[in-house]
């Protein structure tokens, strides 16, 4: 079998009230545009059925896998479907809030553009806190990394195997898009923003909080001494 032109990853968390209808939307509006593709779902750190609904649609659906991981944490899917990945072209999204079209939006923008990353930017959030959350960091990675981003941790993110290669992303929790930017700026690999206005969860409930900006703040502090300190991303 030939392999697709585009491998989307979506890590999933305590999504089994929506993850099915979430795929299936993926499925149908890849399908419509006629694009080579396969949707990759790892599951790490659910206390729900998640997988098994996962598992349940990939056996209905053409072009579709999921897998199950024990550990935590965000970067960790996206690293593991990566790795599975057989697509020309890589993507990951969030199951949780990108909508299908602009997941293919941004697809169609990568097309154009095939020699850049192009990069998600949400436009607004659906809480307050939220925003204030999405402020605080963008503003602490602008000072203390020197990159300008309007949203850092913006999705879909879409690059080519090539890109993905140079990239060598390491990091298994939050900081993968961070790190995705440094290493980027380092190899004078454009980042090209798209403007993302759906951002309404597709069902459960937000666990983004006061807490969540104390964490993101401290693995930013985590993620400068690995990379400052102990090691280097070259």
């Amino acid at each position: 079998m030939q392999n697709p032109d585009f491998s989307i990853v979506f890590p999933v968390m305590n999504q089994a009230d929506h993850i099915e209808k979430v795929i299936k939307s993926y499925h149908q509006a890849l399908s419509k545009e006629k694009f080579s593709f396969e949707l990759i779902a790892v599951v790490n750190c659910s206390k729900d059925k998640s997988y098994e609904i996962c598992e349940k649609v990939s056996r209905k659906l053409s072009g579709v896998r999921s897998y199950e991981l024990s550990g935590c944490g965000f970067g960790l899917g996206i690293l593991h479907g990566l790795k599975k990945a057989k697509g020309k072209h890589l993507c990951w999204a969030s199951s949780a809030r990108t909508y299908p079209d602009e997941l293919v939006m941004c697809l169609k923008q990568f097309l154009a553009h095939p020699e850049v990353i192009i990069s998600g930017a949400r436009k607004k959030r659906d809480k307050f806190l939220r925003s204030l959350g999405a402020l605080i960091y963008d503003a602490t990675i602008k000072l203390v990394f020197n990159i300008a981003s309007s949203d850092i941790n913006g999705i879909p993110k879409v690059f080519s195997r090539e890109t993905y290669k140079e990239l060598d992303l390491q990091f298994t929790d939050s900081m993968i898009d961070l790190e995705l930017h440094e290493k980027a700026k380092k190899l004078s690999i454009p980042i090209v923003e798209v403007p993302i206005y759906k951002n309404i969860r597709h069902g459960g409930r937000s666990t983004s909080n006061l807490k969540t900006i104390f964490r993101l703040i401290k693995e930013v502090a985590r993620y400068w001494l690995k990379t400052r300190l102990f090691s280097s991303l070259d």
